[in-house]
């Protein structure tokens, strides 16, 4: 009887079939495949199937049973479209490419261009976070090396932070440029212009940004500044860690608020008081990894290149920053940090 009655009103209408599905339920995939066997069986002309997703972290299980969905609904003329309920979850589609596969409309070539959400900017704005977010936290000299390194997180954390007081400000250049190895094997370089004032303000402008990357022209440091760590993550130390013929003390965060990260590891060079490598660790199984060097100006410890290596599900990517022509102790505009701009 169910069938007759499907199979009757998507003949006479036509419409759409929707299901709401919560991540985090368990039979959330069985009910998926049980609907989309139903369409099938019932024979439905160009079946269109759209999928509501309630909740916050998208499981790579329940991805790879919507993909295989899609496939069986294209053998016979149809489509499925995913709607996601909740920022994380909208965040998480784009990351991953499949805002596009599973594109509202249902038939993406009857839809105007301009409709369709990009997934690459996502990727971009990863890319560059990762490489500049963290950058205005190391404007200081080297803080001598103590008799024995602190264990303690906070302790650790006053040391990243110290600034040596008489730089007050910096402007300089930044060179990055972004390799994405998997579909669409985009290439991109870009420059801008890296400003900082004490205590915590950083930003880069960009001189121009591809169409596809607009509303990214200004990026803040907030996910890498130290300063306000204490805030949003517990904090643990995970012992010594060699990197790049140095041991470097390890620091485990984790989001007081969770969100799409699991977890992230940040290794900090206990003679320079330097971060070395930030690396976030999400619960799908991705992960991004920055690492960067320094190199002294005027006497300060400043940035000299970084790179970002992007893995998460459907993107490969990497990317490389380079820092130039700083000049310190400038006067810098006060508006040039306003997010409002």
């Amino acid at each position: 009887m169910v069938m007759q009655v499907l199979t009757r009103m998507m003949r006479a209408m036509n419409e759409p079939t929707h299901l709401t599905l919560a991540v985090d339920d368990e039979n959330a995939r069985a009910h998926f495949e049980a609907l989309v066997d139903d369409l099938l069986v019932a024979k439905v002309p160009a079946p269109r199937l759209i999928v509501a997703l309630e909740g916050e972290i998208l499981p790579q299980e329940l991805i790879a049973t919507l993909v295989g969905g899609l496939r069986r609904l294209r053998e016979v003329g149809g489509a499925i479209a995913v709607e996601a309920l909740t920022p994380a979850l909208r965040d998480a589609l784009a990351i991953y490419g499949l805002d596009r596969v599973f594109a509202l409309p249902i038939d993406p070539e009857s839809a105007p261009r301009g409709r369709h959400r990009r997934w690459i900017p996502r990727v971009v704005a990863a890319t560059l976070a990762a490489l500049v977010g963290s950058a205005g936290a190391w404007p200081a000299k080297a803080a001598p090396a103590p008799e024995a390194a602190p264990s303690d997180p906070a302790a650790i954390i006053a040391r990243v932070i110290e600034r040596n007081p008489n730089l007050s400000s910096f402007q300089g250049r930044l060179h990055v440029d972004i390799r994405l190895s998997s579909f669409p094997f985009i290439r991109e370089h870009l420059d801008a212009t890296t400003y900082y004032k004490r205590p915590s303000n950083y930003e880069v402008v960009f001189d121009k940004l591809p169409s596809y990357a607009r509303g990214f022209e200004k990026l803040y440091t907030d996910v890498g500044d130290p300063s306000n760590w204490e805030r949003r993550f517990v904090i643990t130390t995970a012992g010594d860690v060699s990197f790049e013929k140095h041991h470097d003390i390890a620091l485990t965060l984790v989001q007081r608020v969770r969100g799409m990260i699991d977890h992230e590891t940040v290794l900090i060079d206990p003679l320079r008081w330097s971060i070395d490598q930030i690396r976030y660790d999400y619960y799908n199984g991705g992960s991004i990894t920055m690492s960067q060097s320094f190199r002294d100006i005027g006497g300060y410890r400043l940035l000299s290149s970084q790179r970002a290596d992007i893995k998460i599900p459907h993107v490969r990517a990497v990317a490389y920053g380079t820092y130039t022509d700083y000049q310190t102790n400038v006067a810098v505009d006060p508006s040039v940090f306003e997010k409002d701009n």
